[in-house]
Parts: C-alpha cells; structure tokens; sequence
C-alpha cells in the first residue's frame, strides 16, 4: 500500500518548468529498500471557499436530505462518507469540513453531489444550474443519466450543431459534435431561438462534446 504524504511547494524553475517541493519523510529505510525514485503530485488548490460554493454544496445536501426523509446532519455525514470512500485516497483528507476545506476538495464534493442527484433521479426545488460550478461536468451527468439539464425531467439528446433536413441521422458521425439533453419542453424550446440567447437564459456554457460512450448510449454513430 502507498504512502501519501503533504509538501509544500517552495519554488518554482521557470527555465525547466519544474516544481521544487519540500516534504518530510522519515522512513528512509523503506525508501532504499523499495528503490522509491519516483512520486506522484496533486497540487490542492487553498484559496478559500466562497459562500456561494459553501451554500451550494449545504442546498444540494438539503435536497438529498429531502428526498432520502433524513435530517440534513445525517445526511450531510453519509454523503462526505461516500465520497471519501469512492474519491479519497489519502487518509490524512478524509475528514474534511466544509468550513474549511481545500477549494480542490470542495469542488469535487460538489460535482459528487450532483452527480448523486442526476444518478438517483433526485427532485429539486431549483435548476440544478444554480446549484453547480461545473456546469459542463453536470451536463454530462445528465447525458450519461438521460436527465434534462434545466429541469431534471427525463431527457433527449439535442444537438447544438444542428442536423439539417435531408440528411440521414444514422450516416452522420455524431462523435465530436455538441450536444444537450433536454427535455420535450426545453428541446422545443431550444429550437424556437438562437443558441445563444437559449445559453444565456439558463446560464449554459454551451454543448457538452459527444465521445464514444454517449454515442454508444444514444445509438449514434461514432468513429471509427
């Protein structure tokens, strides 16, 4: 089992384009006998939260308290549980607060939270688009999940490079094109104007770019 341990990075080589990291190790037998000569780097971003992350990721924990008819401290704690268990390797992050945790933390509790949402067809009070900053890994999740990315009902696919009449969906390489699911409603209404007035009405940083496996989940053409 690998030993994670925390560094500080104390200087920077312009020239060689390398970090100079400081980072205390006491077991040097080990490191001699096991011929360590090589190690991993997560750089933590420590700017502090802001209140819009901290609430965010407290209203998501409400809806999923909600839903699940539990108290928001229970619900709160099952939750940091499972993340840390499925996204924590280090043993030393796994008992985090959200007063105070590392913002690259945060931020990966939070899209864990809405991924728990759109995986478990949880209801929302509000667009779960006020809810996230990864806007684009959000919409993924409601790719992969079939889920509308505005309301949450259950989705389509809709390609933001339109599909022209006359052309065969089925010949079309969709991999590599932008799409959105969307509802019926949304998807109607995405047709009625320009993409980017529909973008700025619900905060959309645009498409989410078709791979292999949403190809493969919608039945689209991929490349070869």
């Amino acid at each position: 089992m690998s030993t994670t341990i925390k560094g500080r990075i104390v200087g920077y080589d312009e020239r060689r384009g390398e970090l100079l990291i400081r980072a205390p190790y006491a077991d040097i037998p080990t490191m001699i006998r096991q011929n360590q000569k090589e190690v991993l780097v997560q750089p933590l971003d420590s700017r502090p939260l802001s209140d819009k992350q901290r609430r965010s990721c407290y209203a998501m924990i409400g809806e999923i308290a909600d839903y699940m008819g539990d108290d928001k401290i229970s619900a709160k704690e099952y939750l940091k549980l499972e993340f840390m268990v499925n996204n924590v390797n280090d043993l030393s992050e796994k008992i985090f607060s959200l007063s105070n945790a590392p913002m690259s933390l945060v931020a990966e509790f939070q899209r864990f939270l809405a991924q728990f949402i759109v995986r478990n067809n949880i209801p929302t009070k509000r667009s779960m688009l006020s809810y996230v900053d990864d806007i684009r890994d959000y919409v993924y999740s409601c790719l992969i999940n079939k889920r509308c990315c505005i309301c949450g009902k259950k989705a389509d696919i809709h390609h933001v490079q339109r599909i022209g009449m006359g052309r065969d969906r089925d010949d079309i390489v969709h991999e590599g094109m932008e799409a959105l699911p969307l509802c019926r409603e949304h998807h109607t209404e995405a047709h009625t104007m320009p993409d980017a007035e529909f973008f700025d009405k619900y905060h959309l940083d645009g498409g989410v770019v078709l791979d292999k496996t949403l190809c493969r989940i919608y039945g689209l053409k991929a490349k070869k």
